[in-house]
C-alpha cells in the first residue's frame, strides 16, 4: 500500500441524529460514518444488505451507490476528500440520487487501495472518545479547526487500513500487548502473565502473531525493546547499562552482544551515528 497521496480534506463533519435521506444516492466525497448509538440497514451497491451497530465505523468511498435506513440513531459523520487533489471550494456538497448523480464533480479518481472500495470495521469502540471529539472540534469551527480535524482523520484511515491487511491483528490484542510491554519493558514478562493481564491465552497471542506477522511472542517482546533502546540511543544521554536495564536486558554485556546481532553495530556505534547532529 503506498499512502503518499492520503491527505484527507475535510469538508463536513458533525454528529447526526436522523436520516433525512433515505434513497439510494450516491456522495461526491468519501464518506465516514461512526454509529455511536442505533442500528442502521445499509445497502451498498448490489450487495447484500447489513446492520451497522453501535461501535461500528463505515467507511464509503466518493462515487459509490448506497442507501441508509434508520430511527433514534446517533452518528458521526465525516464527508472529506480523500485526497488534496480536488479544487476548491471545499464546502459541502449533498449527495445526489443515484440517476441525477454527475460523475464530472465527484473525487472518483483517488484510487488508493484499500480507500477504492467501501470498508467497515466492526469493533471500533476504542476510537469512540477521539471521533466524537474530532466532531465537536469541526462543529466548534475555531481556528485551524479543518486542517487538525484532517490529520486526525488521516491516522483514523490508516488504522482502518491496517486492519484490511491480510496480516492484520485483532486491534484490542495489538493495543492490549503494546501498552502491556510499554510499561513493563523494564522487567521480565511472561507469556502466562500476559495472557492473564489482557483476557488471551498466551498459546493463542503467540500463534496469532506467528501466523500474521511472523514472528513469536517473545520475538514481538524483544522487537519492541530493540526500539525503545534506539530511541534512547538516539535522544538521551543515558549509559548502555541504564538503557539496557530499562528496556529489560539482563545486563550491559548481552544487551549489546544481542544489538550487534540485530543490527551489524553496537549500541555505542548506533549512537555515534544516529544520535548526533540531527536537531
Amino acid at each position: 500500500m503506498d499512502f503518499r497521496r492520503l491527505n484527507p480534506v475535510v469538508r463536513e463533519a458533525g454528529i447526526y441524529e436522523k436520516i433525512t435521506n433515505t434513497k439510494k444516492c450516491r456522495a461526491y466525497d468519501a464518506r465516514l460514518i461512526y454509529l455511536i448509538s442505533g442500528d442502521v440497514t445499509v445497502g451498498i451497491d448490489n450487495e447484500k444488505k447489513f446492520h451497522l451497530g453501535a461501535g461500528n465505523l463505515l467507511y464509503i468511498p466518493a462515487g459509490t451507490a448506497y442507501q441508509l435506513k434508520g430511527k433514534y440513531l446517533r452518528a458521526c459523520v465525516f464527508a472529506f476528500d480523500i485526497t488534496a487533489e480536488m479544487p476548491e471550494p471545499i464546502e459541502k456538497i449533498m449527495p445526489s440520487t443515484a440517476e441525477e448523480f454527475d460523475v464530472a464533480r465527484a473525487h472518483v479518481f483517488a484510487d488508493i487501495e484499500p480507500f477504492d472500495k467501501w470498508l467497515l470495521l466492526e469493533d471500533a469502540e476504542g476510537e469512540r472518545d477521539k471521533i466524537i471529539n474530532m466532531c465537536n472540534v469541526a462543529t466548534s469551527a475555531e481556528g485551524e479547526w479543518r486542517a487538525q480535524v484532517s490529520a486526525e482523520l488521516k491516522l483514523l484511515l490508516l488504522k482502518l487500513a491496517e486492519t484490511q491487511s491480510e496480516n492484520a491483528l485483532p486491534a484490542r490484542m495489538v493495543e492490549a500487548l503494546d501498552s502491556y510491554i510499554r510499561e513493563n519493558a523494564h522487567q521480565e514478562i511472561s507469556n502466562t502473565e500476559i495472557g492473564a493481564i489482557f483476557g488471551y491465552h498466551p498459546f493463542y497471542v503467540s500463534r496469532m502473531l506467528k501466523e500474521k506477522k511472523g514472528i513469536t511472542l517473545r520475538q514481538y517482546i524483544i522487537a519492541y525493546r530493540f526500539k525503545a533502546a534506539k530511541r534512547m540511543l538516539e535522544l538521551t544521554d543515558k549509559s548502555i547499562a541504564e538503557i539496557a536495564e530499562e528496556c529489560g536486558f539482563t545486563d550491559a554485556s548481552y544487551f549489546t552482544k544481542s544489538f550487534k546481532a540485530a543490527f551489524g553495530m553496537t549500541p555505542k556505534e548506533y549512537r555515534s551515528k544516529f544520535g548526533e547532529g540531527f536537531i
